[in-house]
């Protein structure tokens, strides 16, 4: 979509009957209902929201959009439908890291404006696949806006719906999202909240300096895994990671992240409400594995986290700096 010159409409994107269609462009009084006056919490209340049949598979798109919104509303708390008003908006800065076939369907994310009223999101979305775009845009693509730093997408929702706008970055200047780099050193760029679908953190190195950074200076950050106990290898394996990845990071330690890295945290694993309905066609799984299945808070609010003491099972970081440093030595992963 984004190396042709125009973007989809609601019906050449979808190619489905109208009444099965999420619509982004609105007939005078079709709009759906301001969302502070509802609660949206599952696939059934935003279908009835939406005022849209349940044959239509829109979820099978939009649990991609709907997830961020849950990770943003009900598992970092950065934002919600009913917090912001016509006299108190909401500038929200969400970095994206990893996108890849979300690329294809940018406008989907849409449903951000319409499910958070008065709110004008910036999201930057960050990955290989975006680094990849970037380089190959040329003139007369949409994907050029991003090397003139302008959004490649914008929205802006209907005034009877809270006038929330939603502007679409494409980070293409490296592969990885990267604390060192100047982008997200400049505080006009620091998120508040930093965000990754199917992430598997432990997987992919790149991830490291993430989880590293965002423990580190307590950056809102969360993901989503296909199955619930792939998190759970995920979550216990963060302290391990840390140890690993700190003495190569090239980071100013002070007080405050030294607290930050040693006390203890959750990191509370959730069954996702929007996950993509129907289990992944993969012969050899037996239990839950869906896209954007489960979701995971690697960081979140202090003070969430310091009323709940720590799951069982989960393991703690190491009581100090000294210690961390040790430890990183003998562990390889």
């Amino acid at each position: 979509m984004l190396l042709s010159d125009k973007l989809l409409t609601d019906e050449t994107g979808w190619r489905l009957e109208k009444r099965l269609i999420p619509r982004l462009i609105f007939e005078l009084g079709t709009e759906p209902e301001l969302a502070s006056k509802v609660d949206i919490v599952d696939w059934d209340s935003w279908y009835k929201w939406r005022n849209l049949p349940k044959e239509s598979p829109a979820a099978l798109l939009l649990h991609y959009p709907l997830t961020v919104y849950q990770l943003l509303v009900n598992v970092l708390h950065v934002t919600g439908p009913k917090r912001n008003s016509a006299a108190r908006r909401q500038a929200l800065h969400v970095h994206y890291i990893g996108a890849e076939v979300e690329l294809n369907m940018l406008p989907l994310f849409s449903e951000l404006a319409l499910l958070l009223p008065y709110t004008d999101i910036k999201m930057t979305l960050f990955g290989v696949a975006v680094h990849s775009l970037v380089k190959k845009a040329k003139k007369n693509n949409i994907a050029i806006k991003a090397k003139q730093n302008q959004p490649v997408y914008t929205y802006t929702s209907p005034a009877s719906c809270g006038a929330s706008t939603l502007s679409i970055f494409l980070y293409g200047d490296h592969e990885n999202w990267d604390p060192l780099h100047p982008f997200i050193r400049y505080i006009y760029n620091k998120p508040d909240a930093i965000v990754g679908l199917n992430a598997g953190l432990i997987n992919y190195p790149a991830w490291q300096s993430v989880i590293l950074y965002c423990h580190m200076y307590n950056e809102s950050f969360a993901v989503t895994e296909y199955a619930e106990q792939s998190a759970e290898q995920q979550r216990d394996s963060f302290p391990l990671i840390i140890d690993h990845i700190l003495p190569k990071a090239r980071l100013n330690f002070h007080g405050s992240e030294i607290h930050n890295l040693t006390r203890p945290r959750e990191y509370p694993i959730a069954f996702n409400p929007f996950q993509c309905p129907g289990q992944r066609g993969i012969g050899q799984a037996r239990l839950p594995n869906v896209p954007n299945g489960f979701t995971i808070r690697v960081v979140g609010d202090d003070q969430q986290e310091m009323v709940h003491s720590v799951s069982a099972g989960v393991p703690t970081l190491a009581s100090d700096l000294s210690e961390l440093l040790q430890k990183s030595a003998q562990l390889s992963l």
